[in-house]
């Protein structure tokens, strides 16, 4: 990865606490890694609100690095994958990969890593966009454009897509198992919100930009 890539990005991709992994995390945790941990919001949240003791970050982009900063124990500066390889083993309780995975040339290399590094009974959570929605599909399909943005599922810093089955299967491996798989929530009252009202939940797999997942360390 680049760090130029993200110059564009606003601050909000960087710097929002992440709510929607709240359900999946432990009652408390010792030590906390998150890999792309940007102005460290999400950390400083978990570590303040009494769910973890240690809170440890990586990040690509300088600037937010040096906001993370204050608030980890330890901050690491540059490319997960090749950091990840400096990191001692069974080291964390929990490793957040928070739109990460997609970011990344090889995300199954990385994550083989991670269950290097996680304590027996770890857990990684993950979020991973869907590439299976009903706007990629029809562009795909009935206008033949796949076209990149500067956010959202099609983010042209993407490198890696992902369905619910592929995201399932990225974070099953032979000490990982995936234990627990939710979808993103839905902004409110948002179009995808109301079309999943009306039609009582049938469409949910194509209107869900995201998968929450989370993978426990078996050995």
């Amino acid at each position: 990865m680049k760090t130029q890539n993200y110059a564009g990005k606003e601050l909000e991709y960087f710097g929002r606490v992440r709510h929607d992994i709240l359900p999946l995390m432990p009652e408390f945790s010792e030590s906390v890694l998150e890999i792309g941990c940007g102005n460290g919001a999400t950390l400083k949240y978990l570590k303040e609100s009494g769910l973890c003791n240690q809170v440890h970050g990586m990040e690509l982009t300088e600037a937010m690095a040096l906001e993370a900063k204050p608030h980890l124990d330890q901050l690491w500066v540059g490319d997960a994958e090749s950091l990840i390889f400096s990191v001692e083993s069974q080291k964390y309780d929990v490793v957040l990969c928070l739109d990460v995975l997609e970011h990344l040339i090889d995300p199954w290399s990385l994550v083989t890593e991670i269950s290097r590094i996680l304590k027996p009974g770890g857990i990684l959570i993950a979020s991973i966009p869907n590439l299976r929605t009903f706007t990629v599909i029809w562009n795909l399909l009935m206008l033949g454009r796949f076209d990149y943005a500067s956010q959202g599922i099609m983010d042209q810093t993407h490198l890696r897509f992902f369905t619910k089955k592929s995201a399932i299967e990225l974070l099953n491996t032979g000490e990982l198992a995936v234990a627990r798989w939710e979808y993103s929530p839905f902004a409110p009252w948002s179009k995808s919100m109301i079309l999943n009202l009306c039609t009582f939940g049938a469409f949910r797999h194509l209107l869900t930009e995201q998968y929450l997942v989370r993978s426990v360390k078996i050995s």
